[in-house]
């Protein structure tokens, strides 16, 4: 697929500004900028992501009702249920809560629904079971903003509802008790971009405010939150939020306590205990798995393992999540390979659409969410995937060049069931008779946009290669936790001479580079472009430290090559 370089725009004068107020180099200073950090005190900020910099969790909009709700729900042990979503967000959110109200001798179960038998979002058949069972306070995680009509039947019932959710907020909401959402328009948080495990977090944070200035732990310990951090950072990664602000601080110091926790179930999903985490070793070895339990198996079996600490239920439970999450990858492969198909015949009848909406019967609805954004990074458009049974689909979009999606799904509402989600990432329920008019209008409407259909590669700046020095490298080290919003910073050089290039296992390419009479080792892993025949060419990389030769030797990480 081509790739397209896009490269950031900024404002030079503030970038020297910039440089002069904390004393640094204008590289830095255009990579700062580029996150819309533009004055000393966000700067600072950003480099000491401190916990006590967090806002008031009182800002939200419907706390304070829901703090004391549950409260008196503690006092007098009425039953709660956290109804959770199965994905790691609603995971981990609900692992947060449960585990909180646990602590303080509530009466608190929880109840995430299954993917396959349920669906998405919360069914009134369980929530008439719970109230069977006593539950007279329901609080959800990760999901209810958009569950009008099953809140308003919920109101026949002996119970209350309050929804913690951070999905985009539609224009009626629904009649709960209260409702917790950074997004609703009154919410005067100033931090809009949090996920489910974050609201929770600050949920939590409030409840344990309110519980001291009432004497509640006169008689017992305090909680020290920050042992909860590990599943908040889990959750943001994993909802792929944009690691600034608020999420900065809660990734920077999840990640820490990720090293430290003393959850059975995490350091078991984990296996081999490290040092130092980063946000890689979230997305792509812990998230996947406990993601598993929701794809494929049941969520439940994951926030048991997450809450659990008894050895023996641990490793009863591990075992079935590892087991899943192989399944998952089977399964994925082949539904991948059939999308891959699929989107390769659609382009042949149609090389320039500027969408793809692939439906099957029988692709598992676990992995579907996957497959879109493997095919929107394969082939650079945005991209719906349905599981078509019983007549009806259930799908997952996703999206790039900064299409929102939302928008898009709202003006497609006459031909859906339902949906919702954020503006990168959503979800449909749609009518099989319905999806080729729906496909039909999504690519007009799609095609509306401006926009160039490949691989995006955001570039940071231009760069001499007698400015790449390992001092620049410790002070990108400074930036992580590298992620969504806060991306490992990409350079780009032009006219660049290629004095020595050899294949080294077969897959990789490695290369001296020259510009100016200065050379750098360069390794582009997994390369799967013809060998350049140019010998000047233009470079996309990263700057990291060169493990290889060690010391302090630089090797620029090359992300693409291309002719001048």
């Amino acid at each position: 697929m081509r790739k397209i370089w896009r490269k950031q725009t900024v404002n030079s004068e503030i970038v020297s500004q910039l440089a002069s107020e904390i004393n640094s180099t204008e590289i830095i200073a255009t990579l700062l900028v580029n996150r819309n950090l533009v004055n000393k005190e966000e700067v600072e900020n950003f480099f000491v992501p401190t916990l006590d910099k967090l806002p008031n969790p009182m800002l939200m909009s419907g706390i304070e009702p829901s703090i004391s709700r549950i409260i008196k729900a503690i006092v007098k042990k009425e039953k709660i249920a956290i109804y959770g979503d199965f994905d790691c967000d609603g995971i981990t959110s609900t692992s947060i809560l449960y585990g909180f109200l646990e602590s303080m001798d509530a009466n608190v179960t929880f109840y995430n629904p299954h993917r396959i038998e349920e669906g998405y979002g919360i069914n009134f058949q369980s929530i008439e079971k719970l109230v069977n069972n006593g539950v007279s306070l329901i609080v959800s995680t990760d999901c209810g903003i958009s569950e009008n009509e099953v809140i308003l039947k919920s109101k026949k019932l002996p119970v209350d509802f309050i929804i913690t959710d951070h999905h985009t907020v539609p224009d009626v909401l629904p009649e709960a008790f209260s409702i917790i959402n950074p997004k609703i328009k009154e919410c005067k948080y100033p931090f809009k971009e949090i996920c489910a495990a974050g609201v929770v977090f600050n949920l939590i944070v409030a409840l344990r405010t309110k519980l001291r200035s009432i004497s509640f732990f006169n008689e017992r310990p305090e909680p020290n939150l920050s042992k909860y951090l590990d599943l908040v950072s889990i959750g943001t990664v994993a909802d792929s939020m944009p690691i600034l602000g608020v999420n900065r601080i809660f990734v920077y110091n999840g990640l820490k306590q990720i090293a430290a926790t003393e959850r059975k179930g995490l350091k078991s999903l984990i296996g081999k205990q490290k040092e130092k985490y980063s946000v890689r070793d979230i997305s792509f070895g812990i998230a996947p798995k406990i993601n598993a339990a929701g794809r494929v198996g049941s969520a439940t079996d994951a926030v048991k393992l997450l809450t659990s600490k008894d050895d023996k239920v641990v490793e009863q439970l591990i075992s079935i999540i590892e087991k899943n999450n192989l399944k998952r990858q089977e399964i994925q492969e082949q539904v991948l390979k059939e999308a891959e198909n699929l989107a390769k015949s659609e382009f042949i009848k149609n090389p320039t659409r500027s969408s793809l909406v692939l439906y099957s019967n029988g692709w598992h609805p676990g992995v579907i969410g996957i497959i879109a954004s493997r095919i929107v990074k394969q082939f650079g458009v945005p991209c719906a995937v349905l599981s078509l049974n019983d007549s009806i689909a259930k799908g997952s979009l996703r999206t790039v060049n900064n299409i929102n999606l939302y928008t898009i799904l709202e003006q497609c509402s006459d031909l859906l069931i339902q949906f919702g989600g954020h503006s990168g990432a959503a979800g449909v329920t749609i009518n099989e008779d319905s999806i080729e008019d729906f496909k039909n209008k999504f690519e007009n409407l799609i095609a509306e946009y401006d926009f160039d259909s490949g691989e995006l590669i955001e570039l940071e700046c231009d760069i001499n290669f007698e400015n790449i020095k390992i001092q620049l490298v410790r002070e990108i080290e400074k930036m992580e936790p590298f992620g969504n919003g806060n991306p490992f910073p990409i350079f780009f050089t032009n006219n660049v001479t290629i004095k020595n290039k050899k294949i080294i296992k077969e897959k990789h390419l490695e290369l001296l580079l020259e510009e100016d009479s200065i050379q750098h080792r360069a390794i582009w892993f997994n390369f799967r472009k013809p060998l350049p025949t140019a010998n000047i060419v233009n470079v996309a990389f990263s700057i990291q430290k060169d493990s290889y030769r060690g010391g302090e030797n630089i090797v620029l990480n090359i992300v693409d090559i291309q002719e001048p």
